[in-house]
């Protein structure tokens, strides 16, 4: 009984999710009925199929971190406690897709420390690659942005905003010291984990590419991956954001914003979240029949 309300809870979940897709489609549908008419299909099915090549990574990486605190797991299982978990994040607080794979990780066994330096471990790999690759790729290109387009006013306000960013961390390594060491150290990463962190943001960065090429925008692959990279950290860091939402976008649409006006900024912006929505939705929707499939044949053959 309490398996089978826990599905009718996940599906009941995996429907509120459409629902509020469909919500926001027909907030902004003349913008992106527009803008799916100018993009080529395949070229939306090339940015889907990129996605979906990137969230198996995610999966992968899901799997390393919980390997690396004792926790095992093969590809499959992780892979689907990832993708299901990940609905909870579009729920406010940015902590339920955490709580969902905390309780998958201890019904198989697992100690609370073992979950927490897993799910801890997996957050700074994500994090810290798509920061790095947003400073390296769009790092100077920003920093010429904001040289040619602030005044020496607002220049002085973005030196003591960071300036005051650096005290802070200053201070949380000096409070929190023997803590933020042990995860650094149980995050450093092996070259697996490098490679692994490195495809999930070329695909995810070409999939958005793809999707600003086919609108005309002069945009080039390496400051579109930057920016998507930079924007998922920054979004992924919001508590009041559920799965970045408005944080990502805002930080995407601005960022498009030297190569096109607003509207088809706002508009590619919304078409590629809708794309990694419906990635997300239908990677949940087929993993259980695909698993059950070849639990099937592997019951057959032996």
């Amino acid at each position: 009984m309490r398996e089978r309300l826990g599905t009718i809870a996940k599906w009941a979940w995996v429907a509120c999710v459409a629902l509020a897709a469909g919500a926001l489609i027909w907030r902004s549908r003349q913008d992106i009925v527009e803008m799916l008419h100018r993009i080529p299909a395949w070229m939306l099915a090339a940015s889907a199929l990129l996605t979906v090549a990137a969230k198996l990574l995610l999966g992968e990486n899901a799997r390393i971190a919980a390997a690396r605190s004792g926790i095992t797991l093969d590809y499959a299982t992780a892979a689907k406690l990832y993708n299901l978990s990940q609905m909870g994040k579009y729920l406010p607080g940015s902590i339920w897709q955490f709580v969902g794979r905390a309780a998958a990780y201890r019904s198989r066994g697992a100690g609370y420390a073992q979950i927490r330096d897993s799910l801890v471990t997996e957050s700074l790999w994500v994090i810290g690659a798509a920061a790095l690759v947003g400073l390296l790729l769009c790092g100077p290109a920003a920093l010429a942005a904001i040289e040619g387009s602030l005044n020496a006013m607002l220049r002085w306000w973005l030196f003591g905003g960071a300036a005051l960013a650096a005290v802070g961390v200053v201070a949380l390594l000096l409070w929190k010291r023997d803590a933020l060491l042990r995860y650094a150290r149980s995050a450093i990463p092996t070259p697996r984990v490098v490679l692994v962190q490195a495809g999930i943001w070329l695909l995810l960065g070409l999939a958005f590419w793809v999707l600003v090429r086919a609108c005309g925008m002069a945009a080039g692959p390496l400051f579109s991956t930057g920016l998507f990279a930079a924007a998922y950290a920054v979004g992924f860091l919001v508590p009041f954001a559920p799965a970045g939402l408005g944080i990502r976008d805002g930080i995407l649409t601005l960022g498009l914003l030297p190569y096109t006006g607003a509207g088809e900024a706002l508009a590619v912006t919304v078409v590629a979240r809708l794309i990694y929505l419906l990635v997300e939705l239908v990677l949940v929707a087929l993993q259980e029949p695909i698993l059950a499939w070849r639990a099937r044949r592997r019951g057959s053959a032996a």
